[in-house]
């Protein structure tokens, strides 16, 4: 009997610990995502949810979605985690991915990431909808955005677009208002 009651405790505390969304009942998501392919080329889409394979649990891709330029497409994102890998058509690997999680209290998380040997040549804007949560945007070569957490069903809208970083703004005296 004492060795079923500490089974049923261990049982209890690993689900909880290793599915937190299950045991406290957190299953926020973005409900759908538009991506917007504004680059002058496809893009690829695939959608990965679950876990890693090192935490025993099996990767599904759900979604291999091309997005033809200048054109959206919706996916349903009612996923406790997903993983939105893009990489432009003709590229032999992911590039580039937008992740979100389930939260806390009825919010889940976002980034932007950059896959390891990516190569990603356009620049992806993460436009929460409402905008109740931070905006997103990053460009080749830099590092992964920081974590955003939004309210349960926040609409993300992606928008790929061809990179350019953003312009340098030079300072100049404000008494003179023009460029010679």
């Amino acid at each position: 009997m004492k060795y079923s009651m500490l089974s049923a405790v261990a049982v209890l505390a690993a689900t909880s610990l290793g599915f937190p969304e299950f045991y406290w009942g957190s299953r926020s998501s973005p409900n759908h995502v538009y991506i917007t392919n504004n680059m002058n080329r496809a893009v690829q889409l695939d959608k990965v949810t679950g876990k890693s394979l090192a935490d025993g649990i099996k990767v599904s891709r759900d979604q291999e979605t091309v997005i033809p330029a200048h054109q959206t497409r919706q996916i349903q994102a009612f996923d406790q985690s997903a993983d939105l890998k893009l990489r432009v058509e003709g590229a032999g690997h992911n590039q580039i991915e937008v992740s979100y999680t389930s939260g806390d209290s009825g919010t889940y998380n976002y980034a932007i990431k950059p896959i390891e040997g990516g190569g990603f040549p356009g620049a992806v804007f993460v436009n929460p909808d409402p905008p109740t949560c931070p905006s997103q945007r990053w460009f080749p070569r830099q590092p992964e955005t920081r974590q955003v957490t939004c309210r349960d069903r926040t609409q993300l809208r992606v928008y790929l677009q061809e990179a350019h970083h953003p312009a340098f703004e030079a300072e100049y005296d404000d008494e003179y208002d023009g460029w010679l």
